[in-house]
């Protein structure tokens, strides 16, 4: 059994970002290397200077792809354009470069039209998910909330093929819990759940907080969460009132041992 990776977001890297942590400081597996901290990826292509300079540290990576709110740089799948496989071309390179196994995406923005936006997503994801698969990388697409595609865990279905599979977000499924009366263990319940991102609010928006900071009842979900045997977990923190919290998320999974699977039942993607 391949043994599940904890880590953190590169933001809160200071060899990476400039910003919080040391490596040597957290007792991490796996850094999910992002683009808005970092300038190695920009419209104008891979800045190889930079990505030389991650080879250096002792750690292993996963991948979050631009987004459509990304400050260097940005994906929105809900628009059907070659710029967008252009740039997750790069973004397979840098993968394949760092040896980094899972890239995770979004769906794209909803705008004039939910089925234009669903329909757009649904024809790039299956473009990239062919392209990463030459490169020796998975995708796994993320859980979002409101005017977004893959806010409710039915939207995630229609992506699901043999190279695509889940990143369950908690922080994400916990806002969208409150405000639609969604149990947040609905989302447990897709098929193929390999990621996970872990992260605090207090219901109302998406924080990114560590643990303790927000309402999210970690020590009842994070037991269920691992039943599911993800292959990596990040805590997805991009502030936080207290260093000590930091540690405390990433040993509250580290010292959690993994018990029977608490969803037996799989929603199947032939009934919907």
């Amino acid at each position: 059994m391949i043994k599940m990776k904890v880590g953190v977001n590169s933001y809160i890297i200071r060899e990476i970002s400039g910003n919080g942590f040391s490596i040597d400081e957290l007792p991490i597996d796996v850094i999910e290397l992002g683009f808005d901290g970092l300038r190695g990826l920009t419209d104008k292509g891979i800045d190889w200077d930079v990505l030389h300079g991650l080879l250096t540290l002792d750690v292993e990576f996963t991948l979050h792809a631009p987004t459509s709110d990304g400050r260097n740089i940005r994906v929105d799948l809900c628009v059907n354009s070659r710029k967008n496989i252009e740039i997750m071309e790069n973004v397979f390179e840098i993968a394949r470069t760092l040896d980094a196994k899972y890239v995770v995406v979004h769906g794209g923005d909803i705008k004039d039209s939910y089925h234009k936006a669903l329909v757009n997503t649904r024809k790039q994801m299956m473009e990239l998910s062919a392209v990463a698969e030459e490169y020796g990388v998975k995708l796994v697409i993320e859980n979002l909330i409101d005017n977004r595609i893959g806010a409710f865990p039915h939207e995630l279905i229609p992506f699901l093929e043999e190279n695509v599979s889940v990143c369950f977000d908690i922080g994400h499924a916990f806002i969208n819990s409150l405000k639609y009366g969604l149990g947040v263990e609905e989302y447990m319940l897709l098929p193929g759940i390999e990621h996970v991102h872990l992260h605090d609010n207090n219901g109302a928006k998406d924080e990114h907080r560590a643990l303790g900071e927000g309402r999210i009842n970690f020590d009842d979900l994070i037991p269920k969460i691992l039943s599911l045997r993800p292959k990596n977990v990040i805590w997805e923190i991009r502030d936080y009132w207290d260093r000590e919290n930091v540690l405390r998320s990433i040993l509250s999974v580290k010292r959690v041992k993994y018990v029977r699977p608490a969803f037996p039942i799989r929603v199947s993607k032939r009934g919907l």
